[in-house]
This record gives structure tokens, C-alpha cells and sequence, in this order.
């Protein structure tokens, strides 16, 4: 009963939040830009069909033509908006709730009710993650929708986004809720938890830049070291590649136009080739290792910050 009212309590002061219904605008207008662009043949047509364009690349009655179109929202929207932009939106609304709930009076009123402290931060950190599963629910749903009734491309896999935006998003949030019991101070756990996020994105691809200069193996001690550090933080980056092994995509490259791909010199072919390579390695990666191992992190964070909030003096 109580874990309830504290979800419905954090829910109404997210619909009170302006950038919740940003968010909501920028799923619609990404729906609505979708919605404009249909596919016949080899053409497609933009805004509605009042502007044509041949080209067969993204055709979905062809063998590559749904994944390559899934492949778009995947790589573009899905990761581009709701994992990038989103996420930063999403981290700024949020960044406010513990900061919040210490307020005097606020965690004075809370605290005289039959609820003990790690309880009531442990909710409070799950409402949180109900409100970014509503987010999360609506992007995926609109853009899934568009997909398969405008497109004729429906991925069921593509559905399962949804726990990992909640995943991916609470994997930096845990920072943001440290520094916010520590400091009780909404501006530096926004400023931390987006460097945590820009870390961890560093971290996991120092592997990537063996891979891309094998060479550099040769020096074992600093491969080595690399490549167990690389499992300490959140696997971030493993986000595009695990939503885009659920919707059934392959690599990133494959998303984009012949044109973009295609010339230049042997050099730059090589290394289109060699970052080929690297995201089909990427899509086979172990899903449970991944995730697994980001949890951790995770929760050692988490049960952190809350020793810190069931300590503190108010």
C-alpha cells in the first residue's frame, strides 16, 4: 500500500515536470515524421507522398529492407533520441527527487509514518524508474506502431526495448542518487551523473580501439588491465547493440545508403569493413554477461547511497 501511493505521488509530480511533456511532444513529432515517409518499390515517398524519390535500399518487400528500416530506428531514434538525448532530459527531471524528499519538512512528514528509511528510498528510487518506463513505453510504442501500420516492418523484439531504456537509465541514475543523498544538492548529481555517463561510455570502448589497431595487443599488460577494467562500470554502450540484436538488425552500417558506404579510397573501405566486423562481434555479445555485470555496478551504488540516506541525520 504504501510502495503504491508512493508510486502515484511521483507520478503526479512528474506530469507536473515540463520535460515530461517534451518528451511526450518529441515522441509525437518523431511519429508524425515517421508516419510522413512510405515506402512502395523502389521509391519512397516524403511528407506524405508530395515528395518522391527513387530509391530501393529501404524497400520492405526485399530480403534486407526490414532490417535495414529497423535498423534506422534502432541506430537513429531509438539510441540517437531516446538514448542520448532523452536519457539527458530524463536525467535532468529526475536528478531532483532526493534532493527533494531531504527537504525539511518533506522527509520530516515522511519519516513520522510506519515506513522505515531504506523502504522508503528504495521506493522512491522504483517510482523514479516507473516514470521512466512510462518514457519509455510511449517512445517504443509509437515508434513500433509506425513501423508495422505504415511500413509493413513489425518486430516484436523491437518491444523489448523498453526494459533496457529503464535499464540504461538506471544504471547512471544510481550515481545521480549518491551524490544527491551526499550533497543534497540537485545540481551536482546532474553534473555527476552526466560525467559518470560520459566515463562509461570512455571505458567501454578502450577495447574497441584494440580492436581497431590490433598492435596495440602487443602490449599485453596495458591489453589486460583494459580489458578488466572495461568490466567494472555499466555497459552503456552495449545499449544500440543489444536493441538492435532483439530487433533483429544487423550492424549499423547496413542502416545507412549505398552512397555513404560505398567509394573512397582502399583505406576508408577498410575501415568501414573493420567497423563492420567489430558491431556483428558487438551483436553476438552476451546479453546476460553484460547486463549482469552492469547490475552489479549498479548495486553497489545503490545499497551505498542508501546506508548514506538511513544514516543521515534530518
Amino acid at each position: 500500500m504504501q510502495f503504491w501511493a508512493i508510486i502515484i505521488d511521483s507520478l503526479r509530480e512528474s506530469l507536473d515536470r515540463k520535460i515530461f511533456w517534451v518528451l511526450v511532444i518529441l515522441t509525437l513529432m518523431i511519429g508524425l515524421a515517421m508516419l510522413s515517409v512510405g515506402f512502395e518499390g523502389d521509391q519512397i515517398h516524403f511528407f506524405f507522398g508530395i515528395w518522391d524519390v527513387e530509391f530501393g535500399f529501404y524497400d520492405p518487400s526485399s530480403d534486407l529492407g526490414p532490417s535495414r528500416l529497423a535498423g534506422v530506428v534502432v541506430y537513429g531514434l531509438l539510441a540517437g533520441m531516446l538514448g542520448s538525448i532523452g536519457m539527458v532530459l530524463m536525467i535532468v527531471a529526475t536528478a531532483s527527487v532526493f534532493p527533494s524528499l531531504m527537504a525539511s519538512g518533506t522527509i520530516d512528514s515522511l519519516l513520522s509514518k510506519p515506513i522505515s528509511r531504506p523502504r522508503l528510498f528504495l521506493y522512491k528510487y522504483l517510482a523514479t524508474m516507473v516514470f521512466v518506463l512510462l518514457q519509455a513505453t510511449i517512445f517504443v510504442g509509437v515508434t513500433f506502431l509506425v513501423m508495422g501500420l505504415r511500413w509493413g516492418v513489425w518486430r516484436p523484439g523491437y518491444l523489448l526495448s523498453v526494459p533496457l531504456v529503464v535499464l540504461l537509465f538506471s544504471y547512471v541514475y544510481c550515481v545521480s542518487v549518491l551524490v544527491a543523498v551526499k550533497t543534497r544538492s540537485t545540481v551536482a548529481a546532474i553534473l555527476v551523473s552526466l560525467g559518470a555517463w560520459v566515463c562509461f561510455a570512455m571505458i567501454h570502448n578502450l577495447p574497441l580501439v584494440f580492436d581497431r589497431f590490433p598492435s596495440l595487443k602487443e602490449h599485453r599488460l596495458i591489453y589486460n588491465t583494459v580489458r578488466v577494467v572495461h568490466w567494472i562500470p555499466p555497459k552503456t554502450g552495449d545499449f544500440d547493440y543489444l536493441a538492435a540484436r532483439l530487433a533483429g538488425t544487423g550492424p549499423s552500417v547496413d542502416a545507412f545508403p549505398p552512397f555513404m558506404v560505398q567509394g573512397g579510397s582502399p583505406q576508408d573501405q577498410a575501415s568501414i569493413q573493420l567497423a563492420r566486423e567489430i558491431e556483428e562481434t558487438e551483436l553476438l555479445k552476451d546479453p546476460i554477461a553484460s547486463i549482469g555485470s552492469s547490475l552489479v555496478f549498479e548495486l553497489v551504488v545503490v545499497v551505498w547511497a542508501m546506508w548514506i540516506f538511513a544514516r543521515r541525520d534530518y
